[in-house]
């Protein structure tokens, strides 16, 4: 719980932007954004460590991604912004430890790696043809969300990535669904959260196939 306090209240330390690094939270209901991120990481660290799930190794090391994925998805929540910083360095990590998972081979990760890498330049692709013909110069997907997939196929591996990327990508269109029939088709909104709800579905609860 205080781990997950302190990744929410100096998450503003991730971004290169001087304005946002020099302003750790705006006001109002920003100010409860580190609680929620502390009872988000305890919640997966108790699920990522449950007896039925892995070993000691493999349950740390899902408990430790499942913080990056909210972490990313807080950043990407209050700024709109998935920060290089963490989600980088977090790529590296995934990619260096891919022989660790009991469940899946080396081969699988790397699948599931690439098949994201594919499926997210095309959404990125798709995204910045809707905005210029919708006259929309910010549009809700962007290179950042791509490594965000990049980073879950290295987590679940394949197939398993279909099936988070399937949820984060109907869970992200809901919102734009919402804004359409509220008249604001011009309005961007952060995606990152939606994804990492299904790469947090997958690293916690999904069977391997």
């Amino acid at each position: 719980m205080p781990l997950g306090w302190l990744f929410g209240r100096y998450q503003h330390l991730l971004y290169r932007q001087p304005e946002f690094r020099a302003a750790p939270l705006r006001n109002g209901a920003w100010r409860l954004l580190p609680y929620f991120v502390a009872a988000a990481v305890a919640a997966t660290t108790v699920l990522s460590l449950r007896p039925d799930h892995y070993d000691a190794g493999p349950a740390l090391l899902t408990a430790l991604f499942a913080a990056v994925l909210l972490v990313l998805s807080s950043t990407d929540y209050e700024r709109r912004l998935i920060p290089n910083r963490l989600v980088q360095p977090a790529i590296v990590v995934a990619l260096t430890l891919c022989w660790a998972w009991p469940d899946r081979s080396i081969q699988d990760v790397l699948l599931g790696g690439g098949f994201a890498l594919l499926l997210g330049g095309g959404l990125f692709a798709l995204g910045m043809l809707t905005g210029s013909l919708m006259g929309v110069s910010v549009t809700p997907f962007g290179l950042g969300d791509v490594r965000l997939m990049i980073l879950m196929g290295l987590l679940v591996g394949w197939p398993a990535i279909m099936a988070a990327l399937f949820i984060g990508v109907i869970l992200g269109g809901m919102p734009a669904i919402v804004m359409l029939f509220m008249g604001r088709r011009r309005s961007a909104y952060s995606y990152g959260p939606y994804l990492a709800m299904g790469g947090l579905y997958a690293l916690l609860w999904m069977d391997r196939f």
